[in-house]
This record gives structure tokens, C-alpha cells and sequence, in this order.
């Protein structure tokens, strides 16, 4: 007699079965993997902490597929509202994924980091192209649930937008060769003492991304250059000073 009521009634359940299933997920599941890591070895070493990070990311999804499971099993609900449900649970789905994953790189670059040869072969820049191609592969997944196409056709036809993408993804791609040249040929490494007077560059390189070289200068101030300008302009390593202990200097002495 009261088709409102009985609605409302199932709809309310479904949220609180799935912020319960959050519930269990974050504080028994994921709290009981937390103890479990810190007693395994390497714990200290922070491994257990960025994996626990992952776990907690990947958690969220728990929640949606509950809403995205349930909500078919609500009578009366208009087909087309089912289906917009369903798929913004997909599109949250996709995107914790990606984010997870994200992080899990990110964590990845940190314990590389911790590694002696980090300093002369540091890849972030290469995890920021896999992030790259992540959020890309994600984007398109979102874009073809919401448009409920197939994901094949989609690529096809962003494949004949060829000379569009490569004109946006212009500077990652330059980048990218300049960040492999950089790491191949060894010519500018963490820890690095650069001048670069077209930059306004002259201190230790501290960090070494994908599109951006981080310097610390002599006075403390930060400068950002493009990864792409150390390839297309000079600039002067004192690396080699540094590594031989010694410097040349140049004097005049005059006799008369």
C-alpha cells in the first residue's frame, strides 16, 4: 500500500549495507592486514607502510560494487536510473584503481630511492610516463562506460586523432626522450652540481622528474628547468671536480 515507502526503505538499506561493508573493510580487514605486515620482516624498512596505503585505496572499491550489486535487486526502479547507477559505481571503480596503482609507483620510487645507485639512475621520470599511460587507459575506460560503447572502437577512433594527440602530448613526449638520454648517458645525476646561467641554474640538482629538473642553488633558492633544456642548451656539470678532489686554477704572473 505504500510503494514510497517500501522504496525508500530498500534504498536505505543498500546504503547501509554498503557503508557497512566500508565499516568491515576499513577497520577489521584492513587494520588486521596493518598487524600482520608490521610483523614481517623488512617492516621497518617502511615496506608494510606504503603497502598498506595501497590496500587502503583499493578498499574504496568495496563499497560501489555493494551499491552497484544491490541496486538491480531494487523493484520498481526506473531501468534507466539503474543503469546511470551502475555505471558511476564502474567510473569509481576505475578511478580508485588508477590511483591505487598510482600510489603503488610512487611507493615503488621511494624505496629505489633508499637503493645506493638511485642517485645515478633515478626513475621517476619513467614511473611518470607509466602514470601517464595509467590515467590515459583510465580516462578512455571511463569515457566508454559512460557512453556505454566498447572500449576497441573507442581507440580506433582516437587512432586517426593521431596528429591531435601528438600535438598535446607535444612536451611529454620531447620530455621523455630527454629524460632517457639524461639517465642513459649519465650527464646530469642527483646530487649534481650544475650552472646554467639561461636558467638561472647554479646548485645541486635534487631531483630529477619527467618534465622538470629541481636545482637547490648556492643561496638556497629553487630553480625548475625543463628536462627537454638539457639537451637543446648547454649548461656546465662540476661533477667532475667534485670527483677529483681537486681544481685547476688559472693565474697570471707577470715579469718584467
Amino acid at each position: 500500500p505504500y510503494p514510497g515507502a517500501y522504496l525508500a526503505l530498500m534504498i536505505s538499506a543498500l546504503l547501509i549495507a554498503a557503508g557497512l561493508a566500508n565499516w568491515v573493510t576499513k577497520r577489521i580487514l584492513v587494520r588486521g592486514l596493518r598487524r600482520l605486515l608490521q610483523r614481517l620482516p623488512g617492516a621497518e624498512s617502511g615496506r608494510g607502510s606504503h603497502l598498506m596505503r595501497v590496500i587502503s585505496r583499493l578498499s574504496n572499491v568495496v563499497p560501489s560494487q555493494v551499491i552497484a550489486s544491490g541496486i538491480t535487486l531494487i523493484p520498481d526502479l526506473p531501468p534507466g536510473l539503474v543503469n546511470v547507477i551502475i555505471k558511476l559505481c564502474i567510473v569509481w571503480a576505475v578511478l580508485t584503481v588508477s590511483m591505487a596503482f598510482s600510489h603503488a609507483l610512487d611507493a615503488a620510487n621511494s624505496l629505489y630511492e633508499r637503493k645506493p645507485d638511485a642517485r645515478n639512475k633515478p626513475i621517476k621520470g619513467y614511473l611518470q610516463v607509466v602514470k601517464i599511460v595509467v590515467f590515459v587507459a583510465a580516462g578512455l575506460s571511463i569515457i566508454a562506460t559512460l557512453l556505454g560503447v566498447a572500449l576497441g572502437p573507442l581507440v580506433t577512433g582516437l587512432g586517426a586523432a593521431t596528429a591531435v594527440l601528438m600535438l598535446i602530448f607535444q612536451d611529454t613526449i620531447l620530455s621523455l626522450v630527454a629524460s632517457v638520454q639524461i639517465s642513459g648517458d649519465g650527464r646530469v645525476r642527483i646530487g649534481d652540481w650544475i650552472e646554467m646561467p639561461s636558467q638561472n641554474a647554479d646548485g645541486d640538482v635534487i631531483d630529477i622528474a619527467l618534465h622538470t629538473i629541481t636545482v637547490q642553488n648556492f643561496d638556497k633558492t629553487i630553480t625548475t628547468i625543463p628536462t627537454k633544456k638539457l639537451v637543446t642548451e648547454s649548461f656546465k656539470n662540476w661533477r667532475g671536480m667534485q670527483e677529483a678532489g681537486g681544481r685547476r686554477i688559472k693565474r697570471a704572473l707577470y715579469l718584467d
